[in-house]
């Protein structure tokens, strides 16, 4: 199985989408309602990091500077909440459980990121993704229980720049690296 090709390659990238379920793990809505207290703008860009899959062979085809936008998922609110640009990829620290069996090759890597906040009012949701002809047939709606990271194509993610240019500034897309997809 080691030497066995990938499903995708790089060139297939446009860019890495990562999957938060607040049902399962972080609290992302609760964190995004924690800013204000915290004096952190919502709209600025913060660096972050989020486990990709130990199981998926994709996170050794994530490479610093590649596009990636945050998908949050479950019942309530599914949508991309964070778009920004790798800043590195890294082992995480094991953790002691049976999920990851001790083995040091089960430890997820974790992928970290300069991201902007797209927030809850400006969360581009999953109906507007699935009503977008670029982004319809994309393998977050096709496969969403695929492990992370998923990905974009080019087109796909010209077409999720489209839908963030509408709701944030051409300095946010271009603080985020996304303002050369326009």
């Amino acid at each position: 199985m080691e030497g066995r090709a990938l499903p995708i390659t790089r060139a297939d990238v446009g860019c890495w989408i990562i999957k938060c379920n607040p049902a399962t793990g972080t609290d992302y809505f609760g964190t995004l309602d924690r800013m204000p207290s915290t004096g952190v703008s919502p709209t600025d860009l913060h660096p972050d990091s989020w486990c990709l899959s130990a199981r998926s062979r994709r996170r050794t085809l994530v490479r610093e500077g590649d596009l990636v936008a945050l998908w949050v998922t479950g019942p309530k609110y599914p949508g991309i909440y964070e778009y920004g640009w790798v800043t590195g990829v890294r082992p995480d620290e094991p953790a002691a459980g049976p999920e990851f069996g001790g083995g040091k090759d089960a430890v997820p890597d974790k992928l970290h990121y300069q991201a902007i906040r797209l927030g809850r009012a400006g969360h581009i949701a999953r109906s507007l993704v699935q009503a977008t002809p670029e982004l319809a047939a994309c393998e977050q709606l096709r496969a969403p229980m695929m492990s992370n990271p998923s990905y974009l194509t080019d087109d796909e993610t010209r077409g999720l720049a489209q839908l963030i240019a509408a709701r944030q500034s051409a300095e946010q897309l271009r603080a985020a690296r996304w303002d050369t997809l326009l």
